[in-house]
């Protein structure tokens, strides 16, 4: 009777502890895909590979104020778009050659259009490169936060299933065990066992993952840099032109966006959750994953009608320039 007392005790034990001994498991595999997350695949080249889209001027205001030039033929967002691209000096050269007749002026009016052609697509390249890496770094976030969240939910699981067996250890040893003695053992070892899951349990939505990047592409919108090291200067210069923000010309598309931010996501974050999101990364919850998915998931769709509207004004350049004969506008 006493060896049969042992082994239920003995079986009893082990049927709660089994799910602490599949966590481990678990933990190793969390401990695999934190390393996975170090490895930042999203970085694009869109900084060293179209260097040469640089602004036509830095400030464009004096531009706009004074060049009666192109004022007199485009509207004050065509100005800055296609100053922000730098295809200022190569509109001005080919409006001068279309009031020269001649062969020569025809043929270097064909170059220079060939030029502005070049520098659309260059344009839209970088434009799409950008948007590439925001989709990338958006997966990345939520491809880390489908994992906390998987992870959480399997220990859950394995931790209410040791509670549940432990539990009914203490409620079936008095029908198996009749001595006092081993019957208080069993019952007071499933106490401990329910009670330390039972702890565990509490602690559910703690666990982290470091997850780090080479360039974070939210920080720079909600740190306003006169510079930005995140951006190609033409974009940041077109995100920060209260002109190019469709629907409120009150806030650039930069201000609008943290204007945004500030208004729901991040409205009443603490300071160590703002230093998470916009430095270089660090030890990330599935909350904060999250958040971080849904501000890149935001920017990116306004990089996305940035992009689109930018390509409209292009078009709408090149329309007037084709135009030769018609009236200046």
């Amino acid at each position: 009777m006493k060896n049969k007392t042992k082994l239920l005790a003995s079986s009893f034990f082990l049927i709660g502890i089994l799910p602490l001994l599949m966590g481990c498991n678990t933990a190793r595999k969390a401990s695999q895909f934190r390393l996975m997350m170090k490895d930042d695949y999203c970085v694009s080249n869109i900084n060293a590979g179209f260097k040469e889209i640089e602004p036509s001027f830095t400030n464009p205001d004096s531009l706009l104020k004074n060049d009666s030039v192109l004022s007199s033929r485009f509207s004050k967002n065509e100005i800055l778009v296609a100053n922000a691209t730098g295809m200022v000096p190569l509109i001005k050269q080919l409006l001068i050659t279309q009031n020269n007749g001649s062969a020569g002026a025809m043929a270097a009016g064909l170059e220079l259009r060939q030029q502005l052609t070049e520098k659309e697509l260059r344009v839209k390249s970088v434009f799409d490169e950008l948007q590439s890496e925001l989709s990338c770094e958006t997966e990345r976030t939520k491809r880390a936060a489908g994992y906390l969240d998987g992870y959480e939910k399997k220990r859950t699981n394995n931790l209410t299933i040791g509670a549940i067996f432990a539990g009914s250890a203490t409620t079936v040893a008095p029908v198996f065990v009749k001595s006092s003695t081993p019957q208080n053992t069993i019952v007071i070892g499933g106490a401990i066992v329910s009670a330390y899951l039972g702890a565990r349990l509490l602690q559910a939505g703690h666990n982290k993952v470091d997850f780090t990047y080479q360039r974070n592409l939210i920080s720079d919108i909600w740190t306003a840099p006169k510079v930005s090291t995140q951006y190609p200067k033409f974009i940041w210069q077109l995100m920060n032109r209260k002109e190019l923000n469709i629907g409120d010309n009150n806030l650039s598309i930069q201000q609008n966006i943290k204007k945004r931010w500030l208004g729901i996501e991040l409205n009443g974050a603490a300071k160590h959750t703002l230093e998470l999101l916009f430095n270089k990364g660090g030890s990330y919850s599935e909350d904060d994953l999250q958040t971080r998915s849904v501000l890149l998931g935001q920017l990116q769709q306004s990089v996305s009608l940035l992009n689109s509207n930018v390509q409209l004004y292009l078009l709408a350049i090149q329309r007037k320039l084709n135009a030769q004969n018609e009236p200046a506008k």
